[in-house]
């Protein structure tokens, strides 16, 4: 029996929570080969995405485990790993959402604060992901002579490799989070039995090649190898950010060695191309305004003055953005604002109606959203291939995505 591309296509959309649209899944297919399309759609059905929800759960998990843990007396004091205006400040909004977060015997540490630790606390080091553990391992020693002489360490995370746990074993660190090993391990790997394993990992390694050569990688000239930093061989990517340690055929966003073309990634890192899907993004907020206003859905929320102001538009976007459950931490890069200015703006959308108590969308909201989507008239199977079929025992789809272990 066969399914067709679109079946495949939107069941991928709905595990990655929308996050990603049929487009950009086709436009990323459209790297490869046709023949290598259903090899790339069986990597794409490994890679595990953890949504806000998922990690804040993970980290509840964690931190009641590292509580249970603790001597009569002992405190735990939390520091995110990475500068605040970057990755620190996804950790730092994570925690605080986190159940056990409220715990009287856990402190989070904000702006270098070292004077509040005590003797025989535990210090709990976090971040997302440890592909290697030298992040977590370096962030240590940096601030080791800040801490109290009598100490015991532990990294939180929501994913780490087994080299990572290895690595921070030998620094008598301990860590807690999901534990993946290398997706081609000889052992346990993802793709399955050998022979499916080293077919999976040639097609990663041809196409990782030509990203990332694994020449330089030999000759010390990058620690970027074709199937991830360091040869980690990882497929983990959160709503925020996705490690360089990942396959990077998931992620790479450069041109492709030899050709004068670019790779086009499903989930960039960083670099020209997040530039520009943020210059289209300001450019579509002020098309949504006209619509909003042309349809008079604007009365009894902005004047006519108000059309093209910035709050109007802020709080157009934050509907759509929300409706296409974009993360807040996602919504906060897309329109250059920190989280203290979202929670401002929240406010406002709740004081007309837009947002209720727990900063969900209104009845009036969606309606809204609703409305701009009519009316932008997105066609839909305009670019779906009707060519391609993929043999379904090679292409699992799991009703339940990437379950904690």
């Amino acid at each position: 029996m066969i399914k067709d591309y679109q079946n495949i296509i939107d069941s991928v959309c709905d595990r990655f929570n929308n996050s990603i649209t049929q487009i950009d899944i086709v436009s990323w297919l459209e790297n490869f080969e046709k023949h290598d399309w259903t090899k790339a759609l069986i990597v794409l059905n490994t890679f595990e995405y953890y949504s806000t929800k998922d990690i804040i759960r993970q980290f509840d998990i964690g931190l009641m485990a590292i509580i249970e843990e603790l001597k009569a007396g002992e405190k735990i004091v939390l520091i995110p790993i990475g500068k605040l205006g970057k990755s620190g400040m996804a950790m730092i909004y994570y925690l605080k959402k986190a159940t056990y977060f409220g715990n009287k015997r856990v402190k989070l540490m904000e702006n270098n604060d070292f004077a509040a630790f005590t003797d025989n606390c535990k210090v709990v080091l976090v971040d997302d992901f440890s592909g290697t553990g030298g992040t977590i391992i370096e962030f240590y020693h940096e601030i080791k002579e800040k801490l109290p002489q009598k100490h015991t360490v532990i990294a939180l995370t929501v994913v780490f490799m087994e080299n990572a746990e290895l690595a921070l074993q030998k620094e008598n660190i301990g860590i807690k989070g999901n534990k993946r090993i290398a997706a081609f391990s000889s052992r346990g790997s993802v793709f399955g039995y050998y022979p499916k394993m080293k077919a999976m990992r040639n097609f990663c390694f041809e196409y990782g090649d030509k990203l990332y050569s694994r020449e330089k990688y030999i000759n010390k000239k990058t620690l970027q190898h074709p199937l991830g930093f360091s040869n980690s061989q990882a497929l983990i990517g959160f709503e925020h950010s996705i490690p360089n340690n990942t396959l990077p055929i998931i992620w790479a966003d450069k041109k492709v060695d030899g050709k004068d073309i670019n790779w086009n990634p499903l989930f960039p890192r960083r670099g020209g191309l997040i530039i520009e899907r943020a210059k289209e993004f300001k450019q579509n907020q002020k098309y949504w305004a006209s619509i909003v206003f042309k349809l008079g859905l604007h009365e009894n929320l902005f004047s006519d003055d108000e059309r093209y102001d910035k709050l109007t538009l802020q709080l157009i976007s934050i509907i759509y953005l929300k409706r296409r459950h974009k993360s807040v931490l996602y919504i906060c890069q897309s329109l250059s604002i920190n989280l203290q200015d979202y929670e401002l703006i929240i406010k406002e959308g709740q004081k007309k109606e837009l947002f209720d108590i727990n900063e969900e969308l209104t009845e009036h909201a969606i309606n809204i959203f609703e409305q701009i989507k009519k009316r932008i008239k997105f066609q839909k199977n305009t670019f779906i291939k009707p060519e391609l079929v993929i043999e379904e025992d090679m292409l699992y789809i799991p009703k339940i995505f990437r379950g904690g272990s």
